[in-house]
């Protein structure tokens, strides 16, 4: 009996070896997580990504007709640039959408072109966006009533871009760009200026 109970005290309790292994699995995940914080960090500070910039540089409507309560033809011509102040970030448009609207309501859309803008780059481009038989209604109609008299139209360029961007030697699946552009005043004759428009850009 003595030799039994001597055997039973020197054999390892398997709850302490459990225990055991749980306080290293706790530590090395620890570890990763700390490793994953800091090298996200590094690449973070590395990068230093900043906002892309948009302005809308020229719009001019031509062909503008207004009959009872439709636009019968409108063509807007814009004129837009970009500048990607980034240093490492380059981006890469796949698809790129412009919509003309005034008070909510869509006048005008058309597809944008599909640009690269690589790192410390200013890029201009132009769109062209026909008009036709769009029914108006409330403040839109009113205000465009006014555009025939005035000559100016005021209006919201709206840009929704699908992009992927590439920081140094690491790649960014798809994201989307919205880039807003409120009260522009687009103008039916050359004769007035254009005044500059900085634009919203959510990223």
């Amino acid at each position: 009996m003595a030799i039994a109970k001597r055997r039973n005290a020197t054999e390892a309790d398997p709850r302490d070896a459990h225990s055991s292994m749980m306080t290293w699995a706790s530590w090395i995940l620890l570890a990763i997580i700390f490793l994953i914080v800091l090298g996200a960090t590094a690449i973070w500070l590395t990068v230093h990504p900043r906002q892309l910039q948009y302005t809308v540089e020229d719009v001019l409507v031509s062909n503008f007709k207004l009959n009872q309560s439709r636009l019968t033809t409108a063509d807007f011509s814009i004129s837009m640039s970009t500048n990607n102040s980034n240093h490492h970030v380059s981006f890469s448009y796949e698809s790129m959408k412009v919509s003309v609207k005034s008070h909510e309501l869509t006048l005008a859309s058309a597809a944008g072109p599909t640009l690269f803008q690589d790192k410390d780059t200013f890029t201009e481009f132009r769109v062209s966006l026909p008009s036709r038989n769009v029914e108006l209604q409330g403040p839109a109609l009113k205000d465009l009533k006014v555009t025939e008299q005035s000559g100016d139209i005021k209006i919201d360029v709206i840009v929704d871009a699908r992009v992927k961007f590439r920081a140094l030697h690491w790649k960014q699946d798809h994201c989307m760009i919205q880039i807003f552009c409120g009260d522009v005043e687009a103008h039916i004759s050359r004769e007035k200026a254009f005044h500059q428009i900085v634009c919203d850009v959510e990223l």
